[in-house]
């Protein structure tokens, strides 16, 4: 059947397969670089700031009970923490009485003496 076609034919044909080529590979380029795009813009993204006051929690046999108030920053807080606002962490220690830890000394940033 090839043989029947014209060489102006056949040029076509190449063409046209080419052309089709390209496209693929246009779309795949576009692909690729959004893929990117998308990549880039959510490394962008930061992480939430760390907390500035913590609370350490104790695991009981009757449930979680509260510990001490750390600073953000405190690395004797220990795994289990739940983070605080200023007010919490000045209401839990003025009336709440739970301690603050004897490392990082919260009080002491909070006013509370």
């Amino acid at each position: 059947m090839s043989d029947n076609l014209s060489r102006l034919d056949r040029l076509r044909i190449v063409r046209e397969w080419q052309a089709y080529q390209l496209g693929r590979t246009d779309r795949t380029i576009a692909e690729l670089e959004e893929r990117d795009a998308a990549a880039a813009r959510a490394a962008r993204v930061l992480p939430p700031p760390a907390p500035t006051w913590k609370l350490s929690v104790l695991r009981a046999s009757s449930g979680a009970q509260a510990d001490a108030v750390h600073t953000g920053d405190c690395g004797m807080s220990g795994k289990r923490t739940q983070a605080m606002t200023r007010e919490q962490a000045l209401r839990a220690l003025t009336e709440g009485g739970i301690t603050a830890c004897p490392y990082c000394r919260p009080d002491r940033e909070l006013g509370v003496l």
